[in-house]
């Protein structure tokens, strides 16, 4: 489930928490916000939409949010909502629903998140900056985690690793769940953010090969386990994320640098 479809899911949610209360629900934003908490603990995703509407719509905002989130719980795809400060709501996606986008991914390949071509990237960066390979590149770091991550799909071949029936459900580590949640908002993200996007994607993908207990690959005599072929299934998806925005912003993305 990416970001777009939540939203659209919350919204009808609080359409009918209003209605049921015999309140105005022409009150509510088009769009509904989310955001990613920045302590996982908090969940998948948060909306502030009680705390901005609570008030017109004759509601306190606390009151909403715990009604939003009373009427969210258990919905499909949802595994937990809960009402927090002032006016938030914090979910939790189930696994399923999660992971989700990489089977998205997989199945439209170079079509995922397709855009036009989209002008002037990173031309804020520095020229002597952007000559540089050095992780503060942007530019670099970007094509860096593309080819970091092509080298361990190359490597895979020789422990004969198929992942395409992986369970993404192995994949429960904190930095894995940020890079799934990062891989979500590509489709639906404006041209203009595209560049921004990459570095947090890279950023995330970075994060996550280096985190020791999340290898992707066997090691030494270690035998290829069900959570390796996960991984690998990610690894192919980030990748493709990856080669798709750098098209998108006339950038090449090399497999080796």
């Amino acid at each position: 489930m990416n970001p777009a479809a939540l939203a659209e899911k919350v919204r009808a949610a609080a359409v009918e928490v209003l209605a049921g209360r015999g309140l105005d629900s022409t009150v509510l934003p088009e769009s509904v916000d989310l955001r990613r908490p920045r302590n996982p603990a908090h969940g998948d995703y948060s909306t502030s939409l009680p705390l901005r509407v609570g008030d017109r719509a004759g509601m306190s905002a606390p009151d909403l949010a715990r009604m939003l989130a009373s009427r969210l719980t258990g919905c499909d795809g949802i595994d937990s909502a809960e009402a927090a400060g002032a006016g938030f709501v914090n979910l939790r996606l189930t696994t399923a629903a999660l992971t989700s986008v990489v089977a998205d991914i997989e199945a439209a390949g170079e079509r995922y998140g397709a855009r036009p071509h989209v002008p002037g990237a990173w031309q804020d960066v520095p020229a002597d900056l952007r000559e540089r390979r050095i992780r503060d590149n942007p530019v670099f770091n970007v094509r860096y985690a593309h080819a970091r991550i092509c080298q361990v799909v190359h490597n895979s071949v020789k422990f004969g690793m198929d992942p395409a029936c992986a369970d993404l459900g192995l994949l429960t580590h904190e930095r894995e769940g940020a890079v799934i949640r990062a891989l979500g908002e590509f489709e639906v993200l404006a041209p203009d953010l595209v560049a921004r996007y990459l570095e947090q994607l890279a950023d995330a993908l970075h994060g996550w090969y280096d985190t020791p207990e999340c290898r992707i690959l066997p090691q030494g005599d270690e035998e290829v386990a069900a959570v390796h072929l996960a991984r690998l299934r990610l690894s192919r998806a980030v990748r493709q994320v990856l080669a798709n925005g750098l098209e998108a912003l006339g950038v090449s993305a090399p497999e080796r640098m």
